[in-house]
């Protein structure tokens, strides 16, 4: 269970079945393939099929992309439900286990690398999260991260739609997931996903992505943060 609008809790197993609809109409694809391209550049190459941590796997929606990158993949979730929903899925190379994402069930540096994929967003303790999830990296290995950008044209429209979901979750800046990963090293953090969210301007986001990513402008959808060990 995590935080949601003030006075409720968000239950995430009440959503699993549900959760993927997003990918599938025109704005979720837009932004599903600008994020997986971002992310992909974070990650690099494997090599001998890296071992990876994903915490906040949901549905399996991003281990399926690891997993098609070259990784193998434990993913670890809160929620039961969202866990048999990516199970179901038969995605090779990925196991699942329900674990508190501040208190791993995993020794100190057992992965080559780990992810939290818009996950941070919706802990209780973000920074305690994170230095957990850091623990379980070798040195030499890195952690990637993708956060909702607060200061976003989407965000603003869902706050403004009253969603259940992202009024409740704590949607961070570039600046703020910067000031957080330095808390376990040096971050490379930058925005993407430069869209304007509506089916007929879809057109236009290649352009602006372009743009909004060479002018380095803080206010994309998406925020991508990685940190080397």
């Amino acid at each position: 269970m995590l935080d949601d609008a003030p006075g409720g809790k968000l239950d995430f197993d009440n959503v699993a079945d549900r959760y993927d609809s997003w990918y599938e109409g025109p704005v979720g694809q837009m932004y599903d393939r600008i994020q997986k391209r971002e992310i992909a550049h974070a990650l690099g190459s494997p090599s001998d099929r890296r071992r990876m941590l994903e915490v906040g796997c949901g549905t399996g929606h991003w281990a399926a992309f690891f997993v098609s990158a070259g990784f193998d993949v434990i993913g670890v979730d809160a929620s039961m439900r969202m866990l048999q929903v990516a199970s179901s899925k038969g995605i090779p190379s990925a196991r699942y286990s329900l674990a508190d994402a501040q208190n791993l069930p995993f020794d100190r540096d057992t992965f080559d690398l780990a992810c939290a994929i818009t996950a941070l967003e919706f802990m209780s303790d973000a920074q305690a999260a994170l230095a957990e999830i850091a623990r379980c990296v070798k040195p030499g290995g890195k952690v990637v991260v993708g956060v909702l950008n607060r200061v976003s044209l989407l965000a603003w429209l869902r706050r403004r739609r009253g969603s259940a979901t992202f009024v409740g979750a704590r949607l961070m800046s570039k600046k703020e997931v910067n000031a957080l990963l330095k808390t376990v090293g040096d971050a490379a953090v930058h925005s993407t996903a430069f869209v304007l969210p509506w089916r007929g301007l879809l057109w236009l986001s290649g352009v602006l992505n372009a743009v909004g990513r060479f002018l380095r402008l803080p206010v994309g959808d998406f925020i991508v943060g990685i940190v080397k060990f």
